[in-house]
């Protein structure tokens, strides 16, 4: 028992007087440690903060995109009755006004034929009427030159007028495509953005912990030092328990060991 306790003591005294070397070889290291640390920390953080700030704009430019498809599709919808309003009136045009003027000029023409007639004969007795005719067209054919330029009209703009409904009708398409884009874009520029607030959240963490390093590394020489004294003073307690328990060992010992009687 006094051995082991004579051991508990050497070994308390070897670590008592080697623990005020330890500050000089571990001070440097630590530091040096921090420093590293820190210093990883801050370029991570600036590395979080410009991924954070690229995906923000990104975000800004997604949502831009998503309000400019919105008017785009508004636009679109407010066209599609100015459109079906303009085929209506382009077929009113050619089912009823052009039509009835191409059968007002068969009319005409039936008439000019006559007035032509009428005034040929009055020419021949001009020196009496005072009448000379005698056009290069005849009122007849310029009515019916008329009438041949208005002929296909009507058909066409009737087709025009469909095809005109037939893009108005596909705008109804290209506007809920539109809009369903929209609400992709606004829902990724969404997340975008959240991820970015994420990353700068982390980048503010990550630089808070770059800065408590940094005050570490200032306070470490104290702390290390403060750990050393209360190793000391630990070492030192030990070292009395180990002293007292080697005395008392050695007395119960005396006490109890008989002594040789004398012949």
């Amino acid at each position: 028992m006094r051995i082991l306790g004579m051991l508990g003591i050497a070994a308390s005294l070897i670590l008592a007087a080697a623990l005020p070397f330890l500050p000089a070889r571990l001070i440097p290291s630590a530091t040096e440690l921090a420093l590293e640390v820190s210093e990883g920390l801050g370029d991570l953080s600036n590395s979080v903060a410009a991924t954070s700030s690229s995906l923000i704009s990104a975000s800004e430019v997604l949502e831009a995109a998503a309000t400019t498809i919105e008017k785009i599709s508004e636009t679109i919808k407010d066209t599609k009755p100015l459109l079906e309003s303009s085929a209506a009136i382009l077929e009113d045009v050619g089912e009823n006004t052009l039509k009835q003027t191409n059968r007002a000029l068969d009319t005409v023409q039936s008439a000019a034929q006559s007035v032509d007639r009428v005034l040929r004969g009055l020419a021949v007795f001009g020196a009496i009427t005072g009448i000379s005719y005698d056009p290069e067209r005849s009122l007849e054919q310029a009515v019916a030159d008329v009438a041949t330029g208005l002929k296909s009209l009507p058909d066409g703009l009737i087709e025009v007028s469909g095809k005109i409904y037939d893009t108005a009708e596909g705008f109804d398409t290209v506007s809920g495509e539109l809009d369903q884009t929209r609400g992709e874009l606004q829902g990724l520029s969404d997340e975008v953005r959240d991820l970015g607030e994420r990353l700068g959240t982390l980048s503010t963490t990550l630089e808070k912990q770059a800065m408590a390093l940094d005050q570490l590394v200032e306070r470490l020489p104290t702390l290390i030092w403060a750990s050393v004294v209360l190793m000391e003073f630990f070492l030192t307690g030990v070292l009395l328990a180990q002293a007292t328990a080697v005395v008392v060992g050695g007395r119960l010992y005396r006490e109890n060991t008989p002594v040789p009687s004398v012949a």
